[in-house]
């Protein structure tokens, strides 16, 4: 029985052994994807299929820039149907921001009327999903805490994110949008979805970056800022064009 007992903890030991290098391995393949890719942050031309995007909205100024970066988005030469191209679109915005909620479903109805008649139902998957989960970070929180209050909100972000499985993250700033980056990574490196996560740092950012652009640097595809100088001076950044006004 000893025996028994001995060579089951050895295989469970090698099969996990090789798990492990097997993640390890493809961690290190999605790095290095990221780090050294040469793809555009938006789509260069139409795609053959609709892309899953998936969206973190903010408070105040995060939510009107980011529903500028959608509107370009998906009017842009590439897009010949407004908002058909990104599609599904899943938002996900904090629990108690009731007004970026608000503004999020009077753009989508914006869009819908600009859809020729009958266009939508010829669609497949066609939708538009607004989930909410709890602030990773209050404005003014102090840092310690906030570890405790974005690994409650990285929790309650996991059906979400695995419900949505992006194409394209397209994030801007808000505390929210690390869990749901981390999520993201992590379902890319695991295989589940493509997961191409794209930052845009808000156009307030003019001397230095937010938190939220200095951890995404090590992992997000694209980091673009605002100002030629602040991609002049920090790690992965790039200045393509001033995005929102």
């Amino acid at each position: 029985q000893h025996y028994y007992i001995t060579n089951n903890l050895r295989m469970l030991c090698s099969v996990c052994g090789m798990l492990f290098v097997v993640l390890f391995t493809r961690l290190l393949y999605v790095l290095f994807q990221i780090h050294y890719n040469d793809t555009p942050p938006f789509l260069p031309s139409l795609p053959s299929q609709p892309v899953r995007l998936l969206t973190v909205a903010g408070s105040g100024g995060h939510t009107a820039e980011l529903l500028q970066l959608l509107t370009a988005a998906t009017t842009a030469p590439s897009s010949k149907t407004p908002s058909v191209n990104y599609n599904p679109r899943h938002y996900i915005v904090a629990d108690t921001d009731k007004m970026s909620h608000n503004k999020i479903e009077l753009f989508e109805a914006g869009y819908r009327r600009q859809v020729p008649e009958g266009y939508l139902g010829r669609i497949p998957g066609q939708s538009v999903v607004i989930s909410k989960i709890p602030r990773a970070r209050e404005v003014g929180q102090s840092y310690v805490s906030s570890v405790l209050t974005t690994l409650y909100s990285q929790l309650l972000c996991v059906p979400h994110v695995v419900n949505a499985r992006p194409d394209v993250l397209l994030v801007n700033g808000p505390g929210t949008c690390i869990p749901v980056c981390v999520m993201v990574f992590l379902l890319r490196v695991l295989g589940v979805c493509k997961g191409r996560i794209v930052y845009v740092e808000s156009i307030c950012r003019v001397k230095t970056l937010s938190l939220s652009a200095k951890i995404l640097v090590l992992f997000a595809d694209h980091v673009l800022v605002q100002w030629s100088h602040l991609a002049e001076g920090n790690f992965r950044c790039k200045y393509i064009g001033r995005l929102v006004s």
